[in-house]
């Protein structure tokens, strides 16, 4: 019965920690979008960040990152995506910011 309760409680620790520990780690995360839809072409986890600030450069250059990589994934031809497509950036910093790119790029 004690081991049972041990048991218990331990995986009630672990599953709690793990909660905890992923509400203090941010995460960059990055996707070059269709323009019109926002349908998402591709995308990238850019950076991340354990007990960090938004001040952080992993998490204060997100957006410039994103938007650099999705410039160069348009200049190189999206990948698979169809010729021509029209790309923004969508960009998410982990609770300090997250947004869309105004400027559009064309895949080339």
């Amino acid at each position: 019965m004690h081991k049972l309760f041990l048991v218990v409680l331990l995986t009630g620790f672990i599953l709690s920690s793990e909660a905890f520990l992923g509400g203090i780690r941010r995460t960059c995360h990055c996707k070059a979008v269709s323009d019109t839809v926002h349908f998402p072409f591709h995308k990238w986890k850019i950076s991340s960040c354990a007990f960090c600030t938004c001040s952080n450069p992993a998490m204060a250059n997100c957006e410039q990152a994103c938007q650099d990589m999705v410039k160069n994934y348009a200049n190189t031809g999206c990948g698979k995506t169809v010729r021509g497509s029209k790309t923004v950036y969508k960009y998410d910093a982990g609770g300090c910011g997250k947004g869309v790119g105004k400027e559009v790029y064309s895949c080339a």
